[in-house]
């Protein structure tokens, strides 16, 4: 048996796992999913995930074996974590690093160790994913990119929680970016401060012939963020290509005077009214006739977007706007792009290929979740059909508390069932709409946004 090398970057690896406060805590449901469903996919009877400490490596999930960890000389994944790459050992007697090792002589008798590292920053690993079995065997293709990405998705929870750590240290943000009165492009006079998140800050704004507009700015900390500015841009190139009036209007852009950083901008429509999040938390439930009628003027909104290329991939309740127009009804507006995927810009060729802001997980589609980068057009379908269920329900279809419980619960389980929310009430055209949208295979779900908007009315306007 050969005991597994020592990483070149061993004191950062620690770091970055003590930093993460995951090893040696309780027990979680979302991780013990994820084993599990490593263990479905690849077929084989046992799953970990597993984080290796300084002489120790410790089950955070475990499948199949009753172990909670064994010394790291003993351990497969001391070697999975050096390489950086996956570690496949089709026969454990026939490798001399493990032939004797006394997890292959005895219990568990691991005659076959496929394992993912868990790669915290790129090159450093506190982990890995593994699966195995008491048999010699191999992985398809198919299974071991299954396994990659599931991979990628603890290691994303895990980079959460260590930056939870690192957001207590931020220096607070200015309470204003530039002082109101401040004129923009000669044209836009700003005034209060509407709010901020993330990565951006919105001002009221005006112009010498009173037309009202919001400027959304990004947050200057962020300019040497080359992933974030792109998608402050991209957000500004699909507006520009959108004509509808269930999107909200782009008026203008430009960047802030170089003394000031150059910040980029947006000027936007001003719209007064509520997004959806704010009608679902006050009122807890939306009637189903307005709900469907709702939902499918965003569909309208969306459609437009999915006829030039564009996928929107984080529709939400707070990303739909009722606009206050003087009507007797609010217009339906569906706001922030900055997501989008497929963009219609034939001159850009960069990849958003980033591990935080990828959309919003109570309402991602599984494809998504594994891969972001392969949505097409029915991802935005299921993220309706968890907007609509929302509406209906004032709960969302899929349980969680973090990113990684609610990737478990989406992978792993069916939605909760929408007819348990009424009591027997709910007609069966909603609820077998809702479901189809939920289909986890997307070839199940409605073929197009025009198509759902179509379900979607002719169910609003009854028998």
């Amino acid at each position: 048996m050969l005991e597994a090398p020592i990483p070149a970057d061993e004191a950062k690896r620690l770091a970055l796992l003590a930093a993460c406060n995951i090893i040696y805590t309780p027990a979680e449901q979302a991780f013990d999913d994820v084993a599990r469903l490593a263990a479905d996919l690849c077929g084989t009877e046992i799953a970990l995930i597993t984080l290796v400490d300084s002489d120790y490596q410790w089950f955070k999930a475990r499948v199949g074996v009753e172990l909670v960890g064994v010394p790291r000389d003993l351990s497969f994944c001391g070697h999975c974590i050096v390489g950086h790459h996956p570690l496949i050992v089709e026969d454990t007697l026939r490798d001399r690093r493990f032939a004797d090792n006394p997890l292959v002589t005895g219990d568990p008798h691991i005659r076959f160790y496929a394992g993912v590292p868990l790669e915290i920053e790129q090159g450093s690993a506190v982990g890995a994913l593994s699966v195995a079995d008491r048999s010699p065997r191999a992985l398809t293709e198919r299974q071991l990119e299954s396994l990659r990405r599931l991979a990628k998705q603890i290691a994303r929870e895990l980079r959460l929680r260590r930056d939870l750590d690192r957001a207590h240290a931020l220096t607070p943000l200015p309470e204003t970016l530039i002082a109101p009165g401040a004129v923009l492009d000669g044209r836009w006079s700003l005034g209060r401060e509407l709010g901020r998140g993330a990565v951006g800050v919105v001002y009221e704004a005006h112009d010498p012939s009173g037309v009202r507009a919001a400027v959304k700015f990004l947050l200057p900390e962020w300019r040497a963020q080359e992933e974030v500015l792109e998608r402050f841009a991209r957000e500004a190139r699909v507006l520009m290509r959108l004509d509808t009036p269930h999107v909200g209007r782009l008026l203008d852009v430009g960047n802030l005077d170089a003394a000031l950083g150059g910040v980029p901008y947006l000027v936007l429509e001003y719209l007064e009214g509520k997004d959806l999040g704010e009608v679902i938390s006050a009122s807890g439930r939306v009637a189903i006739p307005q709900a469907l009628r709702w939902c499918a003027d965003a569909c309208d909104g969306v459609a437009q977007a999915h006829e030039v290329g564009v996928v929107h991939r984080d529709l939400k309740p707070s990303n739909v706007f009722l606009a206050q127009t003087g009507a007797p009804e609010p217009v339906v507006k569906v706001l922030d792009f900055g997501l989008a995927a497929g963009d219609p810009s034939p001159e850009n060729t960069t990849k958003l290929t980033g591990e935080y802001v990828i959309g919003s997980p109570a309402y991602m589609s599984p494809e998504q979740m594994v891969a972001s980068s392969s949505v097409d057009a029915r991802s935005d379908i299921w993220s309706m059909g968890a907007v609509l269920y929302e509406l209906l329900t004032g709960e969302v279809p899929f349980s969680g508390d973090t990113p990684l419980e609610m990737f478990a619960a989406v992978m792993t389980r069916p939605p909760i069932p929408l007819a348990s929310r009424f009591g027997g009430n709910l007609p069966r055209p909603v609820d077998a709409l809702v479901t189809r949208c939920l289909q986890k295979d997307r070839a199940e779900r409605y073929p197009s946004m025009r198509a759902l908007a179509g379900e979607l009315r002719a169910i609003a306007a009854g028998p």
